[in-house]
């Protein structure tokens, strides 16, 4: 459907997920969003770093409702989503983009089939630059909906990556994901028995699956091959720094933390600053700093903070929707 206009701009649009459900199977697609979190990460890098408020009040059920607002120049952007309970749930999950100038609503977002790229697309920017030279083998700790969308958005950075394999405590979710996965990319997916077999000689590694801020992903970290990428969203890889690997960062330029909080108390405090030594994914990005000091450098590439990816991703599907024609217009003004 066409968006339409009243006198004071364009009528938001309403994006069902039946509506989406198109783009979310599409992984062609992928590569314009990651593009799109890539030119962000640089922008907020050179200065615009913005601001942000991520917080989540608790329900009668027992879940948590996480929230997280987002701005910088290029406009805001809001996004719900539960956080505790498991299993299937309608209406849960909503990203909201907001006209940075004019303060309207732009499209709000039905996102079941496409949470997950919040932490999978940045993931997969950082492969795409920080991965060792010809990897062919990629290792995912995890068999859930997260583990899914970085096997789909890191196969479109590993041009090379011929080898997949996953681990997950639960013997048929990973012998699932593995048949899943194989058939929808058309690459060999093989289930391991442990995370020691599932890592051994992997080149890159993703914790996809840990949720517990510092759990370690792979209890002995000497079991990781050196020169690997090991890529987390939680803190799961930082027992891989006491052997010499180096801690890598989207940027220290940070949004600024307006607001944080959480009524059960996770992630009771604010994210430390990331380590003066930290190395920069958008240095390297921007070829002022190589990835690896040597080829048998290990790195860990940390997610763990407020960043600004939902506004990237949130202009993303509306801009695939109104060139689809997508979706519904609405005024709640009218």
């Amino acid at each position: 459907m066409t968006q339409q206009h009243h006198e004071g701009g364009t009528m938001p649009l309403l994006l069902s997920r039946s509506d989406l459900s198109p783009l979310a199977a599409d992984d062609e697609a992928l590569d314009d969003v990651i593009d799109a979190v890539q030119e962000s990460l640089l922008r907020s890098h050179a200065g615009d770093r913005g601001e942000s408020v991520f917080a989540g009040v608790g329900l009668s059920n027992g879940d948590e409702l996480t929230s997280q607002l987002g701005a910088s120049s290029d406009g805001a952007s809001v996004r719900l989503f539960p956080r505790i309970v498991r299993g299937v749930r309608r209406n849960a999950w909503l990203g909201i983009q907001i006209d940075g100038a004019a303060g309207e609503v732009e499209s709000m977002i039905a996102l079941d089939d496409l949470n997950e790229l919040r932490t999978s697309v940045p993931a997969a920017v950082g492969v795409r630059y920080l991965a060792p030279e010809h990897a062919t083998t990629l290792t995912v700790l995890g068999s859930g909906a997260q583990a899914a969308s970085h096997l789909r958005t890191f196969v479109r950075v590993m041009p090379g990556l011929e080898t997949v394999r996953v681990w997950s405590p639960t013997k048929a979710h990973r012998d699932a994901f593995a048949d899943d996965m194989s058939e929808r990319l058309q690459v060999g997916v093989t289930a391991m028995d442990t995370v020691e077999t599932a890592v051994d000689g992997a080149d890159v590694i993703t914790a996809a699956g840990r949720t517990t801020p510092g759990e370690s992903a792979v209890p002995d970290p000497t079991v990781v091959r050196a020169g690997t990428l090991f890529v987390s969203v939680t803190a799961a890889g930082l027992n891989l720094l006491p052997l010499g690997a180096r801690l890598a960062v989207p940027t220290t330029q940070r949004p600024e933390l307006v607001a944080h909080g959480f009524a059960s108390g996770f992630l009771r405090d604010g994210p430390p600053p990331a380590p003066p030594d930290a190395l920069e994914l958008a240095e390297v990005i921007r070829n002022r700093h190589s990835a690896r000091r040597s080829p048998a450098e290990t790195v860990v590439y940390e997610l763990a903070a407020p960043y600004l990816w939902d506004l990237p991703i949130l202009t993303w599907i509306t801009d695939w929707a109104k060139r689809h024609g997508a979706g519904t217009t609405f005024d709640f003004s009218d």
